[in-house]
């Protein structure tokens, strides 16, 4: 391998969300001595997402991950509302839709877009995932009036409690027949629910084939479910598309090695990564925040030091919701246990043949930073987990 501190030596970085800023950043903080470009097809400064479903008042702006003058100032070339179309491996070089950029090592942080519905939108419905989409739903919020959700995972539960503390009358619909299927235990997704439908959040779940079609005179409708603005939250897709005859391997993201590697000086971050996690000896891909700062990190750290390392990862996700800080860390099991504190706190372990998988926490943030560190080598045991997180005095149900 080259010297990767050679000042001639050049990383291109696709995505200039959280992955890919904090890898053009942490180079520099690595002593990366060549050249850094960051490539966005966004335009603007790089923005925080996960703030998109959040922050919906008229007061709100956007938290910035780098100022333009930020990056100058560690001599990343910075270079927003550029599109990356293209990948020639053997040419070292990245197509977009303004030219070519050659490249020494390549880092992908395309992320994930949101997947959509098998058919167009009405005007009064929208994606969340941009800025432009941001103001398109704060906008919205500001006028008040009725807001229908499709999909109960994290993102649309966010934007519903937001928008039902701004005033709107919000109905949260989705196939499932309960809230957050993906990862979150059924008693924490019930607890959740509930302080939904305290906030003013109505539910219509296990709802078949719902379909959003414009109201006459304005709005948007869903069977008999009237709405004057529409949210769909029903999942997300890598953003991979650009690289179908580039010759990595593509399977539901960038397929990696442990170390993160897809191909000699390619690389993969952030929620497109699919990667080799020693912790589960499997191929997995997250979509967290998390992940996406350890990632970005950790490939500027072995690209600057010229020796990549394995990056074993435990899922951790946090939602803020009404007054609520909602936290998972581990993978949800079939079995659960429930232990509760008062009407706020609750703690959900996900066991498996006696062993603690995954922690999911509310209102608990100090219980959950103890289960991240219990977690991260091996499954502890149930009676372990109770001891070390203080559980004992909780009442327990389940």
């Amino acid at each position: 391998m080259l010297s990767a501190t050679a000042p001639d030596r050049t990383v291109v970085i696709v995505g200039a969300s959280v992955a890919g800023t904090r890898c053009a950043m942490g180079l520099r903080d690595a002593g990366f001595a060549g050249r850094v470009v960051l490539l966005e097809p966004d335009e603007g400064e790089p923005y925080d997402k996960p703030q998109l479903s959040k922050r919906l008042g008229d007061d709100h702006r956007l938290e910035l991950l780098a100022t333009e003058s930020a990056l100058r100032e560690r001599a990343v070339d910075f270079r927003p509302g550029v599109v990356a179309t293209g990948l020639d491996l053997a040419g070292r070089w990245v197509e977009t839709s303004h030219g070519r950029v050659a490249f020494d090592d390549l880092v992908i942080a395309t992320g994930c877009r949101p997947r959509e519905v098998p058919y167009p939108l009405p005007v009064g419905a929208g994606y969340v995932r941009t800025r432009s989409d941001w103001v398109r739903l704060r906008d919205a919020v500001g006028r008040g009036g009725r807001l229908l959700v499709l999909g109960g995972g994290f993102l649309g539960l966010e934007t519903a409690a937001a928008a039902a503390a701004r005033g709107m009358t919000v109905t949260v619909v989705d196939v499932a027949p309960r809230i957050l299927t993906r990862g979150i235990p059924a008693s924490a997704a019930a607890r959740i629910a509930d302080e939904h439908v305290g906030g003013g959040v109505r539910f219509r779940l296990g709802t078949t084939d719902p379909v959003l079609e414009p109201r006459a005179g304005g709005g948007v409708r869903m069977g008999d479910l009237e709405g004057d603005w529409a949210v769909v939250s029903i999942g997300a897709v890598p953003n991979v598309e650009w690289l179908a005859d580039s010759g990595l391997t593509i399977d539901d993201g960038v397929v990696c090695d442990d170390n993160l590697v897809a191909a000699h000086g390619v690389w993969a971050v952030g929620d497109v990564a699919r990667w080799d996690n020693p912790r589960y000896g499997r191929l997995e891909r997250h979509e967290h925040w998390t992940t996406a700062v350890r990632h970005g990190q950790h490939v500027a750290r072995s690209i600057a030091s010229g020796a990549p390392s394995p990056v074993s990862e435990v899922p951790y996700v946090w939602s803020d919701q009404f007054d609520w800080r909602i936290q998972t860390v581990g993978r949800a099991a079939t079995d659960e246990v429930h232990f509760t504190s008062g009407a706020d706190q609750h703690v959900v372990l996900s066991v498996e043949d006696g062993l603690v998988t995954g922690v999911t926490t509310i209102n608990s943030q100090g219980r959950c930073l103890r289960a991240r560190q219990l977690l991260q080598v091996v499954d502890p045991t149930l009676d372990a987990v109770v001891e070390r997180l203080g559980l004992a005095a909780f009442a327990q149900t389940g």
